[in-house]
């Protein structure tokens, strides 16, 4: 993928190290920074192959959308860690074929961490390219089938910390964060853990997935799309675009 050859960066604090495409090779005036990260813990061995063709479904969508040139995506992958599969990035250099066997299956579930990563990244990148007078926002999408169990001192605490820094800093116009629960059935427990996550970490959404078959991520493929689309067309206007219904 394109991406082995985007410029390594750090945060500030050395939290976290990323990739990203450099500012002088940008060719718009304004940008959405899109992150997905997936879940690839043991218990999502039954659905990765699913959700790496919905990963693919809405790369594809996105490259088609009037607002592909404005888009910048950044994948990442988590278990008992979190990895970048491929940082901030134009969508013309996402070849679809880049994310077959993309995920790999096995370990725990870094829930929290994987939060914060995508929210302090997006962030640090998003600064960097308003102090390089771009017009930024972002929106955030975390997908998992559980509940945190391998974040370490990282707690739904340090996630509300993470997306306050964001608001204070007046960088981004707008930030989205959308926590998915995919595969859950009628676990209620998993689902109430997860609502109550979205509440107390202050992510803006929580949608309740029962199953993880094709049809189903193909859904919330065309879901995630519409959601990355509607975020760059409201960039400009001062505020975010509203939640949309899966």
């Amino acid at each position: 993928m394109d991406s082995q050859s985007l410029p390594k960066q750090s945060l500030p604090t050395g939290t976290f190290r990323y990739s990203a495409v450099n500012v002088e090779d940008l060719g718009a005036t304004e940008y959405t920074l899109v992150t997905i990260a997936v879940d690839e813990s043991g218990s999502t061995y039954g659905f990765q192959k699913d959700m790496e063709n919905s990963i693919k479904q809405i790369v594809e969508s996105c490259k088609s959308s009037p607002r592909s040139d404005f888009l910048l995506l950044r994948l990442l992958a988590f278990s008992d860690n979190v990895r970048e599969i491929h940082g901030f990035n134009e969508l013309v250099n996402c070849k679809l074929s880049d994310y077959d066997d993309c995920l790999n299956d096995g370990g725990c579930t870094a829930l929290f961490k994987a939060a914060k990563n995508a929210i302090d990244v997006t962030a640090n990148y998003g600064e960097t390219l308003f102090d390089s007078d771009f017009d930024v926002n972002a929106v955030i999408f975390i997908v998992t089938d559980g509940m945190d169990n391998m974040s370490g001192q990282i707690t739904t605490g340090s996630v509300k910390n993470s997306l306050n820094k964001v608001i204070r800093a007046e960088k981004l116009e707008s930030m989205l964060s959308v926590l998915i629960g995919v595969g859950i059935g009628d676990q209620s427990q998993a689902q109430q853990y997860l609502d109550e996550f979205k509440d107390k970490s202050g992510l803006s959404q929580f949608i309740n997935i029962e199953n993880a078959d094709a049809k189903t991520l193909a859904k919330l493929a065309d879901f995630v799309s519409k959601s990355i689309s509607s975020q760059s067309s409201s960039l400009g206007t001062g505020g975010s675009s509203q939640p949309l219904i899966f």
